[in-house]
């Protein structure tokens, strides 16, 4: 992480609005919208306008919230402006002494700054400030694209590769990294195995059975009790005897999700081939027994395969942290936090006008976004896994669901949980229930008033997919063949032809995204 974090702000300093700002709200902390505040006493909120405030919770020591242009199309002052921001942010480096500074796509977005005019005056500002006077202490420039912000990538690409060649002093703001050598291709054999080199060890994923491997070492998880007596841990038990029982009850244990685990795995094994160019070690397996497990492991290797074929200055590539929620590796620790949206925001209008086409009637008191990690990869992940069985990405439905303001602090954090089946319906199966319409979910049966008369309904992203028409008393949907029933139906509804409800029986099929608090 850099010394310094740039960042857009609105000229009303407001960080709830824009999705970088949000999350490195959500991250810092409200003392960081306390301080942006404090800072209007001293600046004027204007357009090129830079407002320091500390890292509150953010590892870094300072954040530069920068009041960016609108584009105007190259016929006015946008692209001054723009490059003065950039100046003042080194500038600002150099002041406080300190060494490195990460820059956004800034203004990319909704300001309309085409992505390969930001890329060619970054680069030519940074160029400039890499020669001057100024330099002194600054010696890292980190640019953040989103991984999957192809046209970014393609524009840094082809202006670093004319920037870098007439500009002998890069090696003063810029570090060349060997990353690119490191990662091999990624290559499956579906949907069993996935395999890539990293650096000298062959690194392969695969679906199978641990206690039959042949490898010189062995890996095991085991519970939180390391009793042993169960899954992988019960096969290795009795391949190696009651002996390493005994032993667990001295070491440690840790959890984690799936994507996270994945991403640790890969980079640990990069850390060991940066530091041993010629090991003896030749080949690392995950031995997995989840087919969804290998799409996560795939994902996070084909990360690195693109990664691979990036510029060789030093930038960061990632699954950016304004890419709510799905990453949050640099949070302290926070893998949840709620943002209320503000009227006006394009996305408080996209989430009122859809649960007001039939709740007309009631009054919002206010629209709040949920950011769960865990909550969010296990849904992905069962998204992942969901698209390729149908053959089709057309898997998804936004639905509502009704709740009272008891359950709400538990649908947060911990998502619909289907062991309360029965609480409001049963109709169609032991399930959660979700509601194409708002009106349905508004119903006092389902979203009760609180003592105060405050109603609450979810916006829910539910995974339906392939479904059928559902019975009372059913737990799991039925099988699509009577004849293989493992196969089963994603999830089961009111009506086949024309659905009013859905009902789904795992709960990472179901993600709570928004929740409206409402009154009559």
């Amino acid at each position: 992480m850099a010394d310094v974090i740039v960042n857009t702000v609105p000229a009303d300093l407001q960080l709830g609005r824009g999705s970088l700002s949000q999350s490195l709200l959500c991250t810092a902390g409200p003392m960081l919208q306390k301080e942006l505040n404090a800072t209007r006493q001293e600046t004027e909120e204007e357009v090129g306008s830079i407002f320091m405030t500390s890292g509150c919770n953010l590892n870094c020591k300072a954040v530069l919230h920068v009041v960016a242009p609108d584009w105007d199309n190259g016929a006015g002052s946008s692209w001054q402006i723009m490059a003065n921001i950039i100046k003042k942010c080194l500038m600002t480096v150099e002041q406080l002494s300190f060494s490195s500074i990460t820059f956004p796509m800034i203004a990319t977005g909704n300001l309309g700054f085409p992505k390969a005019v930001f890329a060619e005056l970054i680069l030519s500002e940074v160029s400039k400030f890499s020669s001057s006077a100024w330099l002194k202490t600054l010696q890292k420039v980190h640019f953040l694209v989103h991984l999957d912000d192809d046209e970014s990538h393609k524009a840094f690409l082809d202006k670093f590769s004319r920037w870098s060649s007439g500009n002998p002093n890069k090696e003063k703001i810029l570090t060349v990294g060997n990353i690119q050598g490191i990662f091999g291709t990624v290559t499956c054999s579906w949907p069993t195995v996935c395999e890539m080199k990293i650096g000298a060890v062959t690194f392969q994923v695969a679906i199978g059975d641990i206690a039959k491997e042949s490898a010189d070492v062995i890996v095991n998880s085991t519970t939180r009790m390391f009793n042993l007596k169960s899954g992988v841990s019960k096969a290795i038990l009795e391949g190696a005897g009651p002996a390493v029982e005994d032993e667990c009850a001295v070491l440690g244990n840790a959890g984690k999700n799936p994507i996270r685990v994945a991403d640790d795995i890969i980079n640990a094994i990069v850390d060991f081939t940066r530091k041993h160019s010629t090991p003896s070690l030749k080949k690392v397996k995950v031995v997995i027994f989840v087919t969804e497990l290998l799409n996560v492991f795939y994902d996070s290797m084909k990360k690195r395969e693109k990664i691979a074929t990036s510029p060789t200055f030093q930038s960061t590539f990632s699954k950016a942290a304004y890419n709510i929620p799905e990453y949050r590796s640099d949070m302290n620790q926070q893998l949840f936090c709620m943002i209320q949206l503000q009227p006006g925001q394009s996305e408080y209008d996209t989430v009122k006008n859809k649960f007001s086409q039939t709740c007309l009637s009631y009054r919002i008191e206010k629209i709040e976004k949920i950011q769960n990690e865990f909550l969010w990869q296990s849904y992905q992940i069962k998204k992942k896994h969901m698209d390729i069985k149908n053959g089709h990405i057309d898997n998804e439905k936004i639905l509502f669901h009704g709740t009272d303001a008891h359950s709400v602090p538990h649908v947060n954090q911990h998502g619909f949980n289907r062991s309360y089946a029965g609480k409001n319906a049963v109709a169609y199966g032991k399930g959660t229930y979700f509601a194409v319409d708002a009106s349905y979910s508004a119903d006092d049966k389902y979203s009760r008033p609180d003592s105060n008369g405050r109603k609450h309904i979810y916006v829910v992203r539910v995974l339906t997919g392939v479904y059928t028409l559902g019975r009372e008393g059913i737990v799991t949907p039925p099988p699509k063949n009577p004849y293989n029933s493992i196969d089963l139906f994603d999830s089961v509804t009111d009506d086949i032809q024309h659905p009013k409800l859905f009902v789904v029986f795992f709960d990472n099929q179901a993600y709570p995204e928004y929740l409206i608090t409402f009154r009559c």
